[in-house]
């Protein structure tokens, strides 16, 4: 027999399977933020590795940057790398515009390695000329600008 919500035990039953729903759906939405943004689960955040390659690309974009780079393997032969950073609204508000990384140029990456074939998490970019380039978050909590070197050690 269905429910009457017009009556007072029908109404407080139909709020509380309400109530209980949204509860659910609040306490899940983190577990979708959490699995998405785990650096774990598509790099091995213990082993850093380092590429040489060429620019082919610079996608200074939303969900996360990414560097496209041709590399020449032990073989000789050129190989696609994608080198993933973090969230562009993470690098604009550290004064990142867009043109830090050109095709053509020649950099080194260092990063940790990719769960993924041919793939790296930006920890460090070294370009030709020798200046480094930091992601923001890797200077002493604040956020540096393009071509930002880490801190010398304080002498004592």
């Amino acid at each position: 027999m269905p429910h009457n919500l017009g009556d007072a035990s029908g109404a407080s039953r139909f709020k509380n399977l309400v109530r209980s729903a949204c509860i659910l759906c609040c306490a899940a939405l983190p577990l979708t933020a959490t699995g998405h943004h785990s650096g774990a689960a598509n790099f091995i955040v213990d082993s850093i590795i380092t590429v040489k390659g060429m620019v082919t690309e610079y996608r200074f974009q939303n969900p996360h940057v990414q560097i496209l780079l041709d590399v020449v393997n032990d073989r000789g032969e050129v190989e696609r790398w994608m080198v993933e950073l973090a969230a562009k609204n993470q690098f604009v508000r550290a004064g990142w515009v867009g043109d830090e990384f050109e095709p053509g140029q020649t950099i080194t990456v260092m990063g940790w390695e990719g769960r993924r074939p041919r793939s790296t998490f930006l920890q460090k970019a070294i370009m030709e000329d020798g200046t480094e380039v930091l992601p923001p978050r890797l200077v002493d909590g604040r956020a540096p600008g393009p071509g930002a070197r880490e801190p010398e050690p304080e002498s004592h």
